[in-house]
């Protein structure tokens, strides 16, 4: 229930803000200092994200403090990953197989880069109307469109 009344507050403070967002965000906001249930209401689909970003920073070392002890399933992820298969099959898929090539994931393949061709005269002019330039016409006079 607190995800539909989360919403049914949204929407009043859309209503009492005439749809100014930012007016509305503020009216929220200040309905949140005595409002838990709208507060569990408007976070409760973020929650996992949350939670698993708070683990993961709690998990990492600072300033000489020791970081948790491995589960046995990530210490197995840990050596799969030191043997390096699985990054060299990654990386050669993302290559399209052919690692030997110089260019890498994202780069454009030597064979399919081209020179651009010459814009036609239409093309031209079709730029120009768009950029609020002169038009020329097909006499070579120019005029002012």
């Amino acid at each position: 229930m607190s995800r539909e009344y989360a919403m049914s507050r949204v929407h009043d403070a859309l209503e009492k803000s005439d749809g100014n967002h930012l007016k509305a965000q503020r009216l929220l906001i200040s309905w949140l200092e005595n409002d838990h249930s709208l507060l569990a209401g408007l976070v409760a689909p973020h929650m996992a994200g949350i939670i698993s970003h708070a683990l993961a920073h709690a998990m990492q070392p600072q300033g000489g403090k020791v970081a948790p002890k491995k589960t046995d399933a990530a210490r197995k992820i840990d050596a799969s990953e030191a043997t390096g298969e699985f990054s060299e099959a990654l990386m050669s898929s993302l290559k399209g197989g052919r690692s030997s090539e110089a260019f890498g994931f994202g780069e454009a393949s030597p064979t399919a880069a081209s020179k651009p061709g010459k814009a036609s005269a239409k093309h031209v002019e079709a730029i120009n109307i768009l950029a609020g330039g002169k038009k020329v016409t097909d006499k070579g006079d120019k005029k002012k469109h």
